[in-house]
């Protein structure tokens, strides 16, 4: 049982445990010794097969950015559009509808991503999924009518949402403390990656005068998966997997330690780490079945879960929608001809791919907490900006101004709540339920995405709402909120072991307290602490 002694948590476990528990906590005090260079030379595999993980995410990205692009290209609106003024528009429902496709689809997905990866493994489930994307884009290839186009997304949407909720809880298992927040922004980094390649693609095809200007962008989605599909069978199962599949045969979890670190690397006190922990979440759950969803509904699980939920979620609050998925319908909106948009959505996933490369050397020095509330309040500020430059303004200067301003949004959200979200993901949720609880925030995003982009299209438009960019407001006004939260409510991680964050969920500490606690440990009476 935990309790509080001062400003340190003392955590007692059985004397039987005497030497496991020595070894875990000899590793623990050496990872919080062990500096971003020394981890990177000792554990460079661990890195190399997170980005490789990683690489799959690459798709969604390219996916996302095809779709919510497409729908600006002149042949592309000339065949799933409508004629109206002499000019031709797709539907706003249609329009609406090619952007929640895939999230649409990846509620599904998610959901059933949680129980694959538990039951089956990252790589069986991502060697699944590369053959099922690769037969589903063939639905979008070939699509002549909007449903079918639809129908494509849709179910190409389901796979593709288990791409990054597999990276995620892959890299937070198999990278050590020091390389963990740097490992865990690979999956944002795999989504700005994907749109800069969409729309580099979309950029150089939306100038060709035939359906190829909208085909090509279509048909690069099939490189990945079958790249991913060859070299996902030598990638190492993580080691906390196999441990909660296995709890008595080591083996396979040394194999694999091993290969996730240089050969100098004496891996039993890892071992001994990983086993320790999942001991210790066990007997805080009091349950020694199979995980479900049902478990993260349950005392200081549900508490992880509704942060996991909330960090994920305010990527859609903040606005990420609005100045991500439409930046080529709301230029367009706004008086730029396609090419300019396009241009200018070329530069704004290229600002979003160097936000997430900075938010890099932020990471060992700046807090997730920290910057949770910046890239809260600079978006609150920055859309705000929008809505009122569309009020005051309707000139050329005042077009490119709320151009200008969509782009520095996307640098500050690919800065700091873009990257950050996803090493919360990674160090919230606890080790045994960490698949299903990434799977459920998942959910709740995606189910918020859907909503926003329904609506912005019928606010937005010319011939419904016709808000423009005034819907800048709404979005402010929303990440104003998102930042009283992060501030009462959003834990400090950065720095703690899965143990020593079990030990604080389970005690209950106070979001704001967590900065102010260390953690010890008392083995059969004897008091261990750093």
């Amino acid at each position: 049982m935990a309790r509080f002694r001062g400003g340190i948590l003392v955590q007692a476990l059985p004397a039987d445990r005497s030497d496991e528990a020595e070894l875990s906590f000899q590793f623990t005090k050496e990872e919080h010794a062990q500096g971003w260079r020394e981890a990177m030379v000792l554990y460079w595999p661990a890195i190399g097969w997170g980005l490789f993980m990683n690489l799959a995410t690459v798709l969604k990205g390219i996916d996302g950015g095809v779709v919510r692009s497409l729908v600006g290209l002149p042949i592309f609106k000339e065949k799933y559009g409508y004629e109206r003024n002499g000019e031709y528009l797709i539907a706003a429902q249609w329009l609406s509808a090619f952007n929640y496709a895939n999230l649409l689809g990846a509620i599904v997905g998610a959901l059933l991503s949680g129980v694959a990866y538990e039951r089956f493994g990252p790589r069986v489930m991502i060697a699944v999924c590369c053959v099922c994307s690769i037969a589903f884009i063939f639905i979008q290839f070939f699509s002549r009518t909007p449903a079918q186009l639809f129908v494509g997304e849709l179910v190409n949407g389901c796979i593709i949402a288990f791409y990054p909720i597999c990276a995620s809880a892959y890299v937070a298992e198999v990278t050590p403390l020091a390389l963990r927040g740097f490992a865990a922004t690979m999956t944002n980094l795999g989504f700005s990656i994907g749109s800069l390649v969409a729309s580099g693609i979309l950029k150089g095809t939306e100038s060709m005068a035939s359906y190829w200007s909208y085909k090509i962008p279509i048909a690069t989605q099939w490189v990945l998966p079958a790249v991913v599909l060859a070299l996902v069978g030598f990638c190492p199962d993580p080691p906390y997997w196999l441990c909660r599949r296995t709890p008595d045969d080591t083996a396979a979890a040394i194999s694999s330690l091993r290969r996730l670190a240089a050969s100098n690397v004496d891996v039993t006190k890892k071992l001994a780490h990983i086993r320790e922990t999942l001991r210790l979440e066990e007997s805080l759950s009091q349950s020694n079945h199979r995980p479900s969803y049902l478990d993260c509904l349950r005392g200081a699980d549900l508490r992880r879960l509704v942060i996991c939920v909330m960090a994920y979620d305010m990527q859609a609050w903040t606005g990420n929608v609005f100045f991500i998925s439409y930046a080529v319908h709301f230029m367009e909106l706004a008086g730029l001809d396609s090419s300019d948009a396009f241009s200018m959505n070329l530069g704004l996933t290229a600002l979003g791919l160097a936000g997430t490369c900075i938010s890099w050397t932020l990471l060992p020095r700046v807090g997730r907490r920290t910057m949770y509330l910046i890239g809260c309040s600079a978006l609150a500020v920055l859309q705000f900006a929008i809505g009122a430059v569309d009020v005051s303004s309707r000139s050329g200067s005042g077009t490119w101004a709320q151009c200008g301003l969509m782009v520095a949004c996307t640098f500050v959200y690919d800065l700091s709540l873009g990257p950050f979200c996803y090493v919360l993901l990674a160090e919230v949720s606890s080790v045994r339920l960490r698949g299903l609880t990434i799977a459920l925030a998942t959910v709740t995003c995606f189910v918020w995405s859907i909503v926003f982009t329904v609506v912005i299209p019928y606010a937005m438009n010319a011939d419904q709402g016709n808000w423009r960019g005034k819907i800048g407001f709404l979005f402010s006004g929303l990440s104003f909120l998102c930042a009283v939260y992060c501030y009462w409510c959003l834990p400090e991680t950065r720095g703690r072991t899965f143990g020593e964050l079990d030990v604080l969920f389970e005690r209950k500490v106070p979001s704001r307290k967590f900065e102010d606690y260390k953690v010890g440990i008392d083995v059969g009476g004897r008091r261990l602490e750093e």
